[in-house]
């Protein structure tokens, strides 16, 4: 663990980038950034995986909590990028789209416009796109590759759910 500085303006850990003030807001990231520069959030979705009921389940509850007038973040890690990639073919299940759309119920591009519409924030891991072997190309437009410090800063005291 790096030790503490005692360089006066040297950050708060030696040989770190960090700013020279301490950490103000949520964390330091806030700090660099300015603590306006993310607006409260409401709800914060991580999807960790690329199955089909867990995406549409995600999906779903964002859509219904921006229609209430709530803010909200989805976030995918790992295998869940591919719910934020512009094809669905990175899906496990995907055919249960047709078995939804017979039902009356609204399907995954609906649902992500119906978000993006409603000022949703989509955001994925950078290092979660660079394992699952893909480039910010096959992301859908608006989606914002970012690191977990930038999430989290998001997030903030955000409710949090894991699909």
């Amino acid at each position: 663990m790096a030790e503490l500085s005692g360089e006066p303006g040297g950050g708060l850990f030696a040989g770190s980038s960090a700013p020279a003030a301490a950490p103000s807001g949520r964390t330091g990231f806030s700090a660099a950034v300015g603590a306006s520069a993310f607006p409260q959030c409401d709800l914060a979705l991580v999807i960790v995986e690329a199955r089909y009921e867990r995406v549409h389940a995600a999906l779903m509850l964002a859509a219904t909590a921006c229609a209430l007038g709530q803010t909200v973040l989805l976030f995918g890690m790992g295998a869940g990028v591919a719910a934020f990639c512009a094809q669905w073919d990175g899906l496990e299940d995907a055919q249960r789209e047709d078995w939804r759309k017979a039902a009356g119920v609204a399907g995954l591009n609906d649902l992500r416009t119906a978000l993006r519409d409603m000022d949703a924030t989509l955001m994925v891991c950078d290092s979660g796109l660079k394992t699952m072997g893909l480039t910010d190309e096959a992301l859908e437009e608006g989606v914002a590759v970012v690191g977990l410090p930038t999430f989290l800063d998001r997030a903030g005291a955000a409710r949090v759910a894991v699909f």
